[in-house]
């Protein structure tokens, strides 16, 4: 019996630290290939979801701060509203999550 609780335990720290979770991601400043100049931000780390990404930014406090994006004004920042827009349709299912 104590022989099958530990290996219960064990499988599940092992699938507990198996588990991804999206870290934000600074991006340094860079040259795009047409000459372009893009300002360092911060970008939530790219996963299959679009329901836990921060949108775009609106302004210049948004790029250091992305978990202040809130594009349909309700309170839930971005990351953590499943439907960023307003329209009904979850972000994962709406081809433009953000109203764009």
């Amino acid at each position: 019996m104590l022989r099958s609780i530990v290996i219960g335990a064990a499988l599940a720290v092992t699938a507990a630290g198996s588990v991804a979770v999206a870290d934000d991601v600074y991006v340094d400043g860079y040259y795009r290939s047409d000459g372009t100049y893009v300002r360092p931000h911060v970008r939530s780390s790219p996963d299959s979801l679009r329901s836990n990404n921060y949108g775009p930014s609106q302004n210049s406090y948004e790029l250091m701060n992305p978990s202040t994006r809130d594009y349909d004004n309700d309170g839930a920042s971005n990351r953590f509203d499943w439907d960023s827009d307003n329209d009904g349709l979850g972000d994962n299912y709406d081809p433009n999550p953000y109203g764009q």
